[in-house]
Formats: structure tokens, C-alpha cells, sequence
């Protein structure tokens, strides 16, 4: 039986969030990552369509300029984090199907086909937007008054057809609300991915 693009990017969202839940169980065990881990595994990199989202993402700007509190360069990093995760996905989905991958694969193979996909560059401006990402967040979590604006303003995102975009920013406010500090988080994500990075590129 013939499997789809979908079914391939699926698959591979599936594995990146196991592999994700897998590597950093630890920091999700600590009380105060449990939201923000979850957050990570399941509304960045989880097995799922995001392409709703995606979308809203895409067309949030004009909406973002209503919300107190807020400019568009505090959450322009997310939206770029969101655009950038998605294009090396689909060109890896894409890499591996042309390849022969099928849906059901391992970790080696997987490496295999991200270091063919030779993306280095993109994949090091992609930890960086999560750490900044991440860092940018936390900042805008400690504004309570901002959580009132994006909790009050769901009716609004939802006629204005972005209501998977605000829904998405309204989580990642939540998860990072309970935070004390996002250092140790931040940090160490970038740490073990630029790690794993260099050894798949042999660097």
C-alpha cells in the first residue's frame, strides 16, 4: 500500500517528539519544566497537523498589534522558529521518501537522512530560535497583564479565522507562566541539540 506525504511527515513528527520526550525527560521532571516540557513535546514538535496553525501563524500579525503589551518583534522569533521547523520538516519528509524511508524507521536512520538533507546552517539558526524563542516568552509570561489580553481575546482570534495561532501563543503564555527561571531549560535544550547536531555532521 502506497503511503502519503502526510502519512511520512506524521511519522516523523511522531518520532521527533518520542526523541525529544526521550532526551529530556529529566528537565520535564523538574516541577516547574513540567507545563513548559509538555508544551515543547507536544504544541512545537508534536505528532500531529499542524498546518492549521501554521497558517494562523502566518497571518497573526495584524492581530498581535491589539493584544497590551505586545509587539510584533516580541513574538517575531516564535513565528520564524514555526516557519523554519516547518520547512526543514517537510524537506526532510521529502529527503526521506526519496530515499525509501517508510513510515516505520529507526534513530540511525533517521540520522542518515538529516545529514544527507545537509542543512547545517538552518539547523543551527533553528537551536537559536529556540533558545531565544524560549528566553523571549518567558519575558512576556511575566506580564499578567498580558494573560488577560490573550485569555480575554480568544472570541476575537476565533472570528478573526486565527483561532490555532492564538491558541498556540495562549498555551506557550501558560506553560512559561509557572516558570521561575527558563536558564537552566533554555539551556540545556540547546546544549544537547547543538551536541547531537555536530555528531550527526561529524563536527
Amino acid at each position: 500500500m502506497t503511503t502519503t506525504f502526510k502519512q511520512h511527515r506524521l511519522a516523523l513528527q511522531i518520532f521527533q517528539s518520542n526523541r525529544l520526550r526521550r532526551d529530556y525527560h529529566d528537565l520535564a521532571a523538574i516541577p516547574q519544566y513540567d507545563a513548559v516540557g509538555e508544551f515543547f513535546f507536544t504544541e512545537m514538535y508534536g505528532p500531529r497537523d499542524f498546518s492549521d496553525r501554521d497558517e494562523d501563524a502566518r497571518r497573526i500579525h495584524h492581530f498581535i498589534q491589539i493584544l497590551p503589551g505586545v509587539h510584533l518583534n516580541d513574538v517575531q522569533q516564535v513565528l520564524s522558529l514555526l516557519e523554519l521547523t516547518n520547512a526543514l520538516d517537510d524537506g526532510l519528509t521529502k529527503l526521506m521518501i526519496e530515499l525509501g524511508v517508510g513510515i516505520e524507521f529507526d534513530e540511525a536512520t533517521y540520522d542518515r537522512a538529516y545529514r544527507v538533507a545537509d542543512n547545517y546552517t538552518a539547523r543551527l539558526q533553528q537551536l537559536n530560535l529556540v533558545n531565544s524563542s524560549l528566553h523571549n516568552v518567558y519575558r512576556l509570561s511575566r506580564s499578567h497583564f498580558l494573560g488577560v489580553g490573550l485569555h480575554s481575546s480568544r472570541p476575537l482570534a476565533s472570528l478573526a479565522g486565527i483561532e490555532a495561532g492564538h491558541t498556540f501563543l495562549l498555551k506557550g503564555y501558560d506553560a512559561l507562566r509557572g516558570v521561575s527561571d527558563i536558564t537552566l531549560f533554555a539551556d540545556t535544550v540547546h546544549k544537547r541539540e547543538l551536541i547531537r547536531l555536530n555528531q550527526i555532521y561529524g563536527c
